[in-house]
């Protein structure tokens, strides 16, 4: 029996007993039911008019996030859609949060499928905290609350805060401003308070074990090739799909394989081959020729030659001592409970692709000019934090790399650091000559893998579904407070813009602008759950 089902629908069968038996209170509106109360609506206030200039200050620094993100994130939609056209993507770059009844989350085209008791928690805390920090700011602004509760779309928990909106527009901008951006202010402060709890307890009941690679189905470089340009696999020549079928026939399910084309060799696993061609794309996803995918490395690597490795800081020190480019050197991994052994011959370091900035380090170097010191204090605060994971922290070659193409960077885009950039770029590239250049075996997305504490194993289903819970309960609240941020009416950051332009514009010419621009907000997001490459 599925008892993690069976849960779920217990749970629906209390709700609706508990909602029948309170049915005189609910009022369904459209195809929500709302439950109306004065309950809680004086803690909020006492709250919200106990540090006035407290709040008013929190307030700022929420309507400068609020703006920023708006505005990174509807570029994050952008750049989005115009690398899923250029490269064809063959998955959506967005997806739609929906409630699993499996303990499992499920991937889809368009969707993750989120198991039901992460979902219903993170959503009932994610409400609480949005429409709670709304009411404080009402408060703080001498808006009236008229009224809060709580509400059920089927069987989603909301929660509300109904502020006087006529009173709130004859505040004027600001209080406006600060009454919008509250919400998703604190389903950033509450992401961010379940980063740190993660930190703290990964550092107290884990120890890092080794390092792994890879996202999903992809542990190594990859890149998109016509299914008509396949000539051979291994020493078969091959033309079409039934003739990479029967040419694999014979070859294990776990099996490597060689991929030629008239353009390089390529590799795939059969298994990750076959379930493409059953797809009946015109296209496949392959590994390009690196050691790591010729030679099928995976699990978690514990040891390169005799040097332990632990995290990802022993992983670049290891292919600095015994990798630079033409050594041969063995990895060892734990795949399971076994160990396995891979010789691999490391190769020259690819080019790195031109540098691009994420948003922090946009805003870290917009701030340089103002606070020097600023993007090396976020690189301080961020080695703090990885420093609550058991993550170390190292001058390498490739740290040093990373470092003076960051700089590079910031010179190219902000002239006035020119001068100071240049100096950090001299200091790098000095670190990168003061260390060997490390070999590459060919494999992204390297993070450190941890093991529970001994003594532990007991409590390890409830710290896995806690950790589960925390995840969810992040990716969740910083994923809704941007979408809400966007600058598209009736969401709060089209309120926010709705507000500033109508205080410096004429009203129709305003209106006019947000709506134009929450059209093509609206596009942008629907686009971004199309996965092109599939289509066409």
């Amino acid at each position: 029996m599925d008892w993690y089902l069976v849960s779920v629908l217990i749970f629906i069968v209390i709700l609706a007993a508990l909602v029948y038996r309170d049915r005189k209170k609910f009022k369904r509106e459209s195809f929500l039911l709302l439950r109306r109360t004065q309950r809680g609506k004086e803690i909020i206030i006492n709250i919200g008019t106990r540090f006035p200039r407290g709040w008013k200050w929190v307030g700022y620094v929420s309507v400068a996030v609020g703006f920023i993100v708006s505005v990174l994130g509807l570029k994050m939609l952008i750049d989005n859609f115009v690398k899923a056209i250029t490269v064809k993507a063959t998955t959506p770059s967005l997806a739609l949060l929906l409630p699993s009844p499996t303990a499992q989350p499920i991937f889809g085209y368009g969707f993750l499928a989120v198991p039901f008791w992460y979902w219903i928690i993170c959503l009932a805390l994610l409400a609480l905290v949005h429409e709670g920090m709304h009411g404080v700011f009402a408060a703080r602004e001498k808006v009236r609350i008229k009224s809060m509760g709580i509400g059920i779309l089927a069987v989603i928990p909301l929660a509300f805060v109904e502020p006087d909106e006529k009173q709130l527009e004859k505040k004027g901008m600001w209080p406006m401003l600060r009454v919008f951006s509250a919400g998703s202010f604190g389903n950033f402060l509450l992401a961010g308070l379940t980063l740190l709890v993660v930190m703290l307890i990964t550092a107290s009941i884990f120890y890092p074990s080794g390092v792994i690679f890879g996202a999903g189905q992809y542990p190594y470089p990859a890149q998109q090739i016509g299914l008509s340009a396949v000539q051979k696999t291994g020493n078969t020549s091959v033309s079409g799909p039934d003739d990479i079928k029967n040419a694999l026939a014979a070859s294990g399910e776990n099996e490597t394989v060689e991929i030629k084309t008239g353009n390089g060799t390529f590799f795939l696993k059969k298994g990750l081959l076959l379930q493409q061609l059953n797809k009946s794309q015109s296209s496949l996803i392959v590994f390009e020729d690196y050691p790591a995918a010729r030679a099928g490395l995976e699990g978690t690597i514990i040891r390169i030659n005799d040097y332990e490795i632990r995290d990802t800081l022993d992983l670049s020190l290891a292919l600095e001592m015994y990798g630079g480019p033409g050594k041969t050197i063995s990895v060892v991994t734990m795949y399971g409970k076994e160990e396995r052994t891979f010789l691999l011959t490391t190769v020259q370091r690819p080019e790195n692709p031109p540098y691009q900035p994420d948003g922090w380090i946009m805003i870290f170097a917009a701030m340089e000019h103002v606070v020097p010191g600023s993007i090396e204090s976020s690189y301080s605060m961020l080695e703090a934090f990885s420093g609550l994971f058991g993550q170390r922290t190292g001058v390498t070659w490739t740290y040093a790399k990373d470092n003076a193409a960051m700089w590079a960077w910031v010179s190219e885009n902000y002239p006035l650091l020119r001068e100071r950039a240049q100096a950090q770029i001299d200091y790098w590239n000095g670190q990168m000559q003061s260390h060997p250049k490390p070999g590459f075996i060919g494999i992204i997305g390297i993070t450190q893998d941890y093991k529970l504490k001994p003594g532990l194993e007991p409590f390890k289903d409830f710290l896995d579904f806690f950790e589960g819970l925390l995840f969810f309960l992040f990716i969740i609240n910083i994923g809704v407070a941007i979408v809400n941020l966007l600058p598209l009416k009736p969401l709060d950051g089209g309120r926010m813009w709705d507000a500033v332009l109508k205080r410096y514009l004429p009203k129709k010419q305003a209106e006019r602008i947000i709506r134009c621009v929450g059209y093509f907000t609206l596009l942008m997001l629907l686009l971004n759950f199309i996965p092109f490459g599939a289509l066409f």
